[in-house]
């Protein structure tokens, strides 16, 4: 049976030239949407490029409820293997959670020649999740942890047009947390170069996120950019065309 995906939220795959861009989105709440603009400018520099929607999002908020950090990863891995049928070299560019998911598969995949991540997360700043796995065993407390987690959009970017849900189910909290971990016990193999970006006022993440993943990386190409006033959303964000235009020519280096 076919997904009914939520209308803008469709996953997207752009042939063009002989190197390919996995785009990732991140995992709170929002879609293959919050990456669709970066997709058609990538391509319109003639990339390839694959924008698949992970597992759980796009769809109905319940979807969420079973899925796994694995099934976010593989879902990675079939647009990494689709992109390499065409393409000989895969560069991930990954947002908040895609980012997580770009640096792990860099470390396991030497296929991948160059990850960019946008507000990928080293800690976040939701304390209650942080302690889910001890609250959650613990009857008293456990009342005490919401079934849904509110997404909270500002207008402004609801008014661009903004696909995705307005609540998350607290399971998802668990999952987030793998990832973490994931992270934290592979980040010191990759290899391949890295452009780490944040900004500096971002809501979501630790405000030391970026410098952690820089400083813990072995990889000797790796470049740090703090946007000044950016937010977590940095592709909906007044920085959104330096941001595209940085993203683009630090994947350009040493390709062409």
């Amino acid at each position: 049976m076919q997904k009914q995906y939520l209308i803008g939220a469709e996953p997207i795959y752009l042939k063009g030239n002989s190197i390919g861009l996995l785009l990732l989105h991140g995992g709170g709440g929002g879609t293959a949407w919050d990456l669709k603009e970066f997709a058609l400018a990538a391509h319109k520099c003639g990339f390839s490029v694959s924008l698949p929607l992970l597992p759980g999002f796009g769809t109905k908020p319940s979807d969420l409820a079973d899925i796994t950090f694995d099934d976010w990863l593989n879902e990675a891995r079939k647009g990494i293997k689709r992109l390499l049928e065409n393409c000989f070299s895969v560069v991930i560019v990954g947002h908040s959670i895609g980012g997580l998911i770009a640096l792990i598969l860099a470390a396991e995949e030497k296929k991948i020649s160059k990850v960019v991540t946008w507000g990928a997360p080293w800690r976040i700043k939701n304390l209650r999740l942080s302690l889910l796995p001890i609250i959650s065993k613990m009857p008293l407390a456990r009342r005490t942890i919401p079934k849904r987690i509110p997404v909270k959009k500002s207008a402004r970017i609801k008014k661009m047009g903004w696909v995705g849900y307005d609540w998350l189910p607290v399971s998802l909290g668990f999952v987030i947390l793998t990832a973490l971990q994931t992270l934290h016990a592979s980040i010191n193999s990759v290899e391949c170069p890295v452009l780490i970006i944040q900004g500096t006022k971002d809501e979501v993440i630790d405000k030391s996120s970026a410098k952690n993943i820089f400083l813990r990386m072995t990889s000797p190409e790796r470049e740090l950019w703090l946007i000044q006033e950016g937010r977590h959303a940095l592709m909906q964000d007044s920085c959104k065309e330096e941001l595209f235009k940085r993203t683009l020519e630090f994947i350009n280096k040493k390709i062409n």
